[in-house]
């Protein structure tokens, strides 16, 4: 159980280092946007991770909910980050790009699920 806290908490401080590096990066006017993407979705998801190590299961499972939500703006960032990289004249990075395409086809693949899941319920 103390391994699960420790990596728990290693994801949680990655991710705050990870925050802290983009808004210095923004100060400096290199913003990475593909991380700002990836913060989204899997800041929440960390913090999941912690409360869930703490026996907090329904909080995390709140966290995990922001973390679904936050899935569609983290694709329009990194389609943000793809447009704003081709109007000033550079390439295309195929990691984001790649991520921009599958991002929304996953969402509404998540989304078919829950809405299946939530039929066979009622």
């Amino acid at each position: 159980m103390a391994a699960k806290k420790g990596l728990s908490w290693g994801l949680a401080v990655a991710m705050g280092v990870m925050a802290v590096s983009i808004v210095v990066d923004w100060g400096r006017g290199d913003l990475d946007w593909a991380v700002v993407a990836f913060l989204l979705v899997v800041g929440p998801h960390a913090v999941g991770e912690v409360l869930r190590a703490y026996g907090r299961d329904r909080a995390a499972a709140r966290a995990d909910a922001v973390s679904n939500w936050l899935v569609l703006p983290a694709c329009a960032v990194l389609w943000a980050g793809l447009i704003i990289g081709w109007s000033r004249g550079e390439g295309t990075p195929w990691l984001p790009f790649a991520a921009a395409v599958l991002m929304p086809l996953g969402a509404a693949m998540m989304g078919v699920t829950a809405l299946r899941r939530r039929r066979a319920v009622a």
